[in-house]
């Protein structure tokens, strides 16, 4: 035996129904931001694995010394690396021009590739001190 008021009869099927539109109609509203944010992130982890890739290289074609010949070996052949997502990513060197007179300054720039699209993703340019 149930005792039911008249304001205390609950929800009705038409009130669950128009509550689950309204509630899937932001849903669908924010779905393309979800979207382009997650584009975004995968974007920006590549840009950084570019960035953090051109720093390594700078780093060690700094350490290599101060003489030019091995500058130009180590230019000629940098490794490829790969981003998270499986991305290859390729740094690659101006080429390294040795110097007439000594002492001098090498300039020496190094860019990374995104090797599917071979667009530039970070680049860097520095000069190195070379004595001979």
């Amino acid at each position: 035996m149930t005792n039911s008021r008249p304001g205390e009869a609950g929800f009705g099927m038409i009130e669950i129904v128009v509550s689950m539109l309204l509630l899937s109609l932001l849903a669908i509203a924010f779905l393309p931001m979800l979207v382009t944010s997650l584009r975004v992130s995968v974007s920006n982890a590549t840009l950084a694995s570019a960035t953090q890739l051109v720093a390594t290289q700078m780093e060690n074609i700094r350490s290599i010394g101060t003489t030019c010949a091995p500058l130009r070996s180590h230019a000629a052949t940098p490794p490829a690396a790969f981003d998270p997502d499986g991305r290859a990513l390729q740094p690659s060197f101006d080429p390294i021009t040795c110097p007439i007179t000594y002492p001098a300054t090498v300039p020496v720039h190094v860019f990374v590739t995104e090797v599917s699209t071979s667009e530039i993703l970070a680049e860097a340019t520095t000069s190195i001190f070379v004595n001979g």
